[in-house]
């Protein structure tokens, strides 16, 4: 009974902090917020992470559920993110992304930068301390 007791105090100090890692990203479409109450994007493990039915909306696309993945079209292409997967299937091939996907309270979060480069075809600057990301359709990033 005490080793079942200590097992799930091992892991529950192992999981924790993984949880508590995530540090939300103030995430912007030409400069305006993409959710006003925020958590549209996170950092975890160094990689910044977007909600992807938050990005969806954001860019007119369709998507639907599949177990654990969500199929998505935007402007034409598609894409399937998988739970727990570090590799999207976009248009007729795949892409193995930064980090792997995952699911927090969920909703699924996939790495901002192949969603916004790959599929919905727009630019991302991440600032470098990576509290901000703001995506680009109709602006220009350099200026």
């Amino acid at each position: 009974m005490i080793r079942v007791f200590a097992a799930l105090a091992l892991a529950l100090t192992v999981i924790a902090p993984a949880a508590a890692a995530d540090t939300t990203v103030r995430l912007t479409l030409d400069g305006r917020p993409v959710d006003r109450a925020g958590g549209s994007a996170v950092l975890r493990g160094g990689v910044v992470y977007g909600d992807v039915i938050d990005l969806v909306k954001s860019f007119n696309g369709v998507l639907t559920f599949q177990g654990r993945a969500i199929v998505v079209t935007v402007n034409g292409t598609t894409a399937t993110f998988t739970a727990g997967s570090r590799t999207a299937k976009i248009g007729l091939g795949s892409v193995v992304m930064r980090g792997s996907a995952f699911l927090r309270n969920g909703d699924l979060f996939v790495p901002l930068d192949t969603f916004i480069t790959q599929v919905a075809n727009a630019k991302l600057r991440v600032s470098p301390d990576k509290t901000h990301a703001d995506i680009f359709v109709n602006a220009n990033p350099l200026s």
